[in-house]
């Protein structure tokens, strides 16, 4: 993100266009389940696909007025709002294990973005609060209807996130470098990020699913130290060790809750 020379809605456009470029010919591919999928889904693929274009939008502009780390504190409560939707939605019990491992990923989260924040980002931070909302939704969308197909609302998001984004967007001024950048933002992390996230949380509850894509906020620090040599300060090391041991902690729980 921080390597392309765009404006937060050109950035936001051509993320969703590549990244439906990238999804719709798997669909075309198969048609006749997409088809199946989209008649028994109805008004639902629509709700996923129009949260799923909210935090699209949003996630863009939060960091475009806000430091990454700001953002990141605000995304990190995602878990608590999916876990108490998924209660109210589907009922799905909150464990006091899972309830416990959140807390503690949180006070991990805190520890490994604490240092770098920095004030004056509110508007970034309320922005940042949107996509929490979104996603969380969307986990408890996917969660309620996961004995179909909802790739289908992944194409119908980036068409209705680039529809949004394009007022405010100047398509022609991208450059090549910044297309290189973009092809690995959009059908890269984008596209091939959602489609696994489709296919795993329909698999699992969406309060362990949620807590389990906070891994994304602790690695992300990490990507940076490797292909840039930007080391992490010891809070983000020690709290990205926090939130990955909450994690597998509470996996491991949950498998033997399972298995007992």
């Amino acid at each position: 993100m921080r390597r392309i020379g765009l404006p937060a809605w050109d950035v936001s456009f051509w993320r969703s266009v590549l990244m439906v470029a990238t999804i719709l010919p798997l669909l075309l591919l198969q048609w006749r389940r997409v088809l199946i999928d989209i008649r028994s889904a109805g008004f639902v693929l629509v709700l996923s696909a129009v949260v799923l274009a909210g935090s699209f939008i949003a996630f863009i502009l939060a960091l475009g007025l806000a430091p990454v780390a700001n953002v990141l504190i605000v995304f990190g409560v995602t878990p608590f709002a999916t876990a108490v939707l998924a209660r109210l939605v589907l009922g799905e019990p909150i464990h006091r294990h899972t309830l416990a491992a959140m807390v503690v990923a949180i006070v991990g989260l805190t520890l490994s973005v604490a240092g770098s924040l920095q004030g004056g980002a509110i508007a970034g931070m309320m922005v940042s609060a949107i996509v929490t909302l979104c996603m969380s939704s969307n986990y408890v969308i996917v969660r309620h209807r996961r004995d179909i197909g909802m790739t289908p609302a992944l194409v119908l998001a980036g068409v209705i996130s680039a529809l949004a984004a394009l007022p405010f967007a100047d398509p022609g001024a991208v450059t090549g470098r910044d297309l290189a950048w973009l092809l690995a933002l959009g059908p890269g992390q984008l596209a091939g990020g959602l489609l696994l996230y489709v296919a795993s949380v329909k698999r699992i509850p969406a309060g362990r699913a949620a807590l389990l894509g906070l891994l994304e906020l602790v690695l992300g620090p990490i990507w940076v130290w490797i292909v840039d040599g930007e080391r992490p300060g010891d809070l983000t090391l020690i709290g990205g060790v926090i939130v990955i041991a909450a994690a597998a902690a509470n996996v491991w729980l949950d498998s033997r809750r399972s298995s007992g």
